[in-house]
């Protein structure tokens, strides 16, 4: 049986560029990659910034993460992602 990644969505708030969020995760040491978004067109897509999907070892380093970026004013929202779940 594969094991499903341990994923974290972070969205950052629509003033903050490109560069200034691949700075903030930088600093903070995570594995990313620049996140998809389904919701081109929808209201959600012009009140947001970029969009990121981190990858963890272990859950307690996502939930350590996810609690750090809950608290800056960089961000959006932090989620798990589910991938099964059609959005559109």
């Amino acid at each position: 049986m594969v094991q499903d990644k341990i994923e974290l969505i972070v969205v950052f708030k629509k003033e903050i560029g490109l560069e200034s969020a691949q700075a903030i995760l930088g600093n903070a040491g995570v594995n990313y990659r620049k996140g998809m978004d389904s919701s081109r067109g929808k209201l959600y897509f012009y009140k947001t910034g970029p969009k990121f999907i981190l990858t963890f070892e272990t859950e307690q380093q996502k939930e350590t993460i996810a609690t750090g970026f809950e608290k800056l004013n960089e961000v959006y929202e932090v989620y798990t992602p589910d991938w099964d779940k059609c959005k559109d």
